[in-house]
């Protein structure tokens, strides 16, 4: 019993082994190689590096190729402008075309412009063939590439341009076989004209000729509207000599030939009233009424002469001391001033540039005025007087204590022949103030008027410190 029960103890202490299933053994795996996927890898990168460095040389190139474009261009237009910048007119366009041709390369070169309105004809303004500039001359624009360049913007046949343009003769006749032209457009974007180069050999490295060439087609634009402009002011200018030697013919006839039928007919006026004694009253007043009339027709041919010479005075600008002038525009008013128990009085006033005749004339006539228009009960009293104005300009007023008049009227006592008062009330003939005002213009300054009904006018006449140029051009002819 006991034996069985020490076996069964001895069963559950020591557990018995099972026995295994047999397994197929793992292989062993072997370590990768990483060595061969490397050198894939490697050559791969070579490979981008190597296409990235081309692609870099190539950018490289182009860069260093579109620089000496640049470079090209820049030069290229620099010579162009060299050449012609100093020279205007018809120099301009010689200049210019055999420029084109020596910076270019080739043989000819041609600026012209629409001799008419139907564009049928170019005129040459310049054409450089090869070795020298040929005189200006027409063809028919049909059928030629100017014909092209009229009705479009550029125009360019690298080479064979004969086959395009058979009928062209001059084309076969001067062997051109390639062609560049741009039009000259105005201001006011009408196609007026051609600028072009041409060749006995097809055009190379032509990329940039297009747009110095439509740089010079401006500059000869701009240059032809300034001739024209020039031409018109050329023109409007002998106009003006035309009118100022008419003027001066008339200034003639009214100093001479005007004048002596008046002087006869006032000589011959007093003849008759004094030596016959048996004149009727009636015919006596008559005479008195003709010569009193020939007497204000010779005023106002007096008045017109001065009119008209302060409109074509020709004589030359000098330093001009004003209150000398003020003294010595006294001096003829004096009998007027004592008749009307005037005064004066003449503060400190500036030296300017001018013509003296016109300026002692202009103070007359203000001077005179101011005394004539005073209140009936009250002796003239007037102040000269002068300061710079905001614009640097010399201001000289005249002040009077006179009759006045409405500011509405201040414009118009300006204008030739206008008067505000009858010549019953004061003589004159309306022309004084106009030749005020166009001496100030002379001048290049200007005369204004303040004034009250009964409490006087004061005339301000304003001249520039400093003359201009065109001023002394025009008075120094």
């Amino acid at each position: 019993m006991s034996s069985k029960k020490t076996k069964s103890h001895a069963d559950q202490s020591f557990p018995r082994k099972k026995k295994s299933k047999s397994k197929t053994p793992t292989p062993k795996t072997k370590p990768i190689d990483n060595t061969a996927l490397y050198a894939v890898s490697r050559n791969s990168s070579m490979k981008e590096l190597n296409r990235l460095i081309e692609a870099s040389e190539k950018n490289l190139q182009r860069l260093q190729n579109s620089e000496e474009k640049i470079h090209l261009f820049y030069d290229q237009l620099s010579s162009i402008n060299q050449n012609t910048s100093s020279v205007i007119g018809a120099e301009f366009f010689k200049n210019l075309v055999q420029s084109l041709a020596d910076i270019f390369g080739v043989h000819y070169a041609m600026v012209g412009v629409v001799d008419d309105a139907s564009a049928k004809m170019i005129k040459t303004l310049a054409f450089w063939d090869g070795n020298k500039i040929i005189d200006p001359f027409l063809y028919c624009a049909k059928n030629t590439p100017c014909e092209n360049v009229l009705s479009t913007e550029t125009c360019f046949y690298p080479q064979e341009v004969q086959k395009y343009f058979p009928d062209d003769k001059h084309l076969a006749d001067l062997d051109i076989h390639s062609y560049l032209g741009v039009p000259l457009v105005s201001s006011n974007k009408q196609v007026f004209g051609v600028l072009s180069i041409m060749d006995d050999k097809p055009l190379v490295h032509h990329e940039h000729y297009h747009s110095i060439l439509n740089i010079f087609a401006a500059r000869c634009t701009s240059e032809l509207e300034r001739m024209a402009t020039e031409a018109k002011l050329a023109q409007k200018t002998q106009e003006l000599e035309n009118s100022n030697r008419a003027m001066e013919d008339f200034v003639y006839i009214a100093s001479h030939d005007l004048q002596e039928p008046l002087r006869k007919i006032m000589t011959f006026g007093n003849r008759l009233t004094q030596k016959d004694d048996n004149l009727q009253p009636t015919s006596r007043e008559y005479i008195k009424k003709m010569q009193k009339t020939a007497l204000r027709m010779q005023s106002l041919l007096k008045d017109l002469l001065l009119f008209s010479k302060a409109s074509t005075q020709t004589e030359s600008f000098k330093k001009i001391n004003l209150k000398t002038t003020l003294k010595e525009v006294l001096t003829d008013l004096e009998l007027l001033l004592e008749k009307n128990a005037g005064e004066i009085l003449i503060d400190s006033l500036p030296t300017i540039t001018g013509n003296a005749f016109q300026i002692r004339q202009l103070f007359y006539n203000l001077l005179s005025n101011a005394i004539k228009y005073h209140e009936a009960n009250r002796p003239p009293k007037i102040e000269v007087s002068s300061s710079l104005n905001a614009q640097g300009e010399w201001k000289v007023s005249i002040k009077d204590q006179g009759i006045g008049f409405d500011e509405k009227y201040k414009e118009r006592i300006f204008l030739p022949f206008e008067r505000l008062h009858g010549r019953e009330e004061y003589e004159g003939t309306g022309i004084g103030l106009a030749i005020c005002q166009k001496i100030a213009e002379n001048h290049g300054g200007a005369i204004s008027v303040s004034s009250q009904l009964e409490q006087g006018s004061c005339f301000s006449v304003t001249f520039p410190a400093k003359v201009s140029s065109r001023l002394h051009k025009k008075n120094n002819r």
